[in-house]
């Protein structure tokens, strides 16, 4: 049992430094705004599209940051769902939050 349990403890340890290294993007307002998040839902980068910069005012630039970032989360949660089910077999979206 006891190497069972350090088997999964291996297994769960190389998937969080697997979500870790995995990215993805959330935009909004057609590429003018880019999230990029890792699959922890770790922000690592916000982009501006700086030519269109200048065409936003502040309230709908914070919409657009706002929108970008839900829009990562939900592909960051994704991933690390389907990666989780990959490995253990089972759906764990059920249990609260997992994700």
């Amino acid at each position: 049992m006891l190497g069972s349990m350090s088997k999964v403890l291996g297994q769960v340890q190389n998937l969080q430094e697997q979500l870790k290294k995995m990215t993805v993007e959330g935009s909004a307002g057609n590429g003018m705004v880019r999230i990029i998040m890792n699959c922890q839902q770790h922000v690592l980068g916000v982009r501006f599209n700086a030519d269109q910069l200048d065409q936003y005012n502040p309230e709908s630039l914070e919409q657009l940051i706002i929108e970008a970032f839900k829009q990562a989360q939900e592909k960051s949660k994704a991933q690390a769902k389907e990666e989780v089910q990959k490995i253990t077999g089972f759906d764990l979206s059920s249990l609260p939050g997992m994700f």
